[in-house]
């Protein structure tokens, strides 16, 4: 079988090698060269019309889907660049800003995603995710792939302690905004957060009211200044005995540190109420009270932080602090980019969003243990 035979049903179009499929380009004895692939070498190879290749790309038209599986699978192998693009490169532009998140399985950082990919879509621009679930090294493998591509910039919600490395990379190599959480070494930057010391005071408040006078905190890792604003805050109004333990915001952790002191002989001395510093934190502590017999709220009082959309189907109901995840993601996108659609900078300036606490069945008055 010749190889003319070989290739006669394979999906490739005039001006591509049988080998790679990849298009060529020829100018008669000398060797064949690589040119970008167009959107017609793209149809080809995909055996549609170009516009199909168009409304698979811009999703502006239903495709069937097996089409569109196929045409996207040629992209990827092409290395098609869409003319739009490739003009918005050349310009210095992509119409792509990045967002790094901690850890996407918590629904507040999915919500603050949401209002950051509703904000760029606004604007004409799309949206690189990018999870790192708390993880330093991670973060530096994001930002070493980021940095390896053009983007126009970045909103980054810190999730652990941010390295020299991780600083110097963030720092002049593209506009940023910081979401939800300060990063120290980048006090310059725009930043859009929840009011976290005045959500501490609203639970201290809410306690100290119901007669509590001694609690445990929990905060999350002693770097990140979200945590440790809570646990101010809630010191400040609450106004008793504060026993802290310090966890890393995951739900993990709120079980662990709970039980472990429940192993070695039970809460402090007169302990009627847990403050977790994060919603996750607070389900963990709910079940390593629910194991060791203790009733919510009637012996210990339990509230979180965040209001995220489990909270209210805890049992019982969680009391928590609610901030706007969706308005922070949001808001540090809209600002950002106001200024990137003009090639600008954007100033040091901060956006400071109201919280409000969510009263609900794990609160009660403080009962004599």
């Amino acid at each position: 079988m010749t190889r003319e035979s070989q290739g006669s049903r394979a999906p490739y179009g005039p001006g591509q090698s049988y080998e790679s499929g990849q298009p060529y380009a020829s100018d008669g004895n000398r060797a064949a060269v690589r040119r970008p692939a167009s959107i017609k070498d793209v149809a080809a190879a995909a055996g549609v019309s170009p516009t199909t290749v168009s409304h698979v790309l811009s999703g502006n038209r239903p495709v069937n889907e097996l089409t569109a599986t196929r045409v996207r699978s040629v992209v990827n192998r092409l290395g098609y660049v869409p003319a739009s693009l490739a003009r918005s490169l050349q310009a210095g532009s992509t119409s792509v800003i990045g967002l790094m998140i901690p850890d996407i399985s918590n629904t507040f950082f999915a919500e603050l995603a949401k209002g950051a990919e509703d904000a760029a879509h606004d604007l004409g621009y799309g949206l690189i995710l990018c999870n790192t679930e708390f993880d330093a090294d991670r973060e530096d493998r994001y930002l070493g792939m980021i940095r390896s591509r053009f983007i126009d910039g970045m909103v980054y919600a810190s999730g652990s302690p941010p390295s020299r490395r991780r600083l110097e990379a963030l720092m002049g190599k593209f506009p940023i905004a910081l979401a939800d959480e300060e990063v120290e070494g980048l006090e310059g930057a725009l930043i859009a957060t929840a009011d976290h010391e005045a959500g501490g005071r609203l639970v201290g408040e809410h306690l100290r009211a119901l007669g509590h006078r001694q609690a445990l905190v929990l905060t999350g890792p002693r770097a990140l200044k979200s945590g440790i604003a809570r646990a101010n805050g809630f010191v400040q109004a609450f106004r008793g005995e504060v026993v802290e333990r310090v966890g890393d915001f995951k739900e993990a952790s709120g079980y662990r540190l709970v039980a472990e002191l429940l192993k070695e002989g039970g809460l402090p001395e007169g302990c009627t109420a847990v403050f977790a510093a994060n919603d996750l934190m607070a389900f963990g502590a709910l079940l390593a009270l629910r194991e060791a017999g203790l009733s919510v709220p009637d012996d210990v009082s339990v509230v979180g932080f965040d209001d995220i959309r489990a909270a209210s189907l805890a049992h019982p109901p969680l009391t928590t602090v609610h901030q706007p995840a969706y308005d922070v993601g949001r808001t540090a996108t809209a600002q950002l980019l106001q200024y990137v659609t003009r090639g600008e900078v954007p100033p040091a300036s901060r956006h400071t969003l109201p919280v409000e606490l969510k009263v609900r069945g794990s609160t009660a008055p403080a009962t004599t243990r």
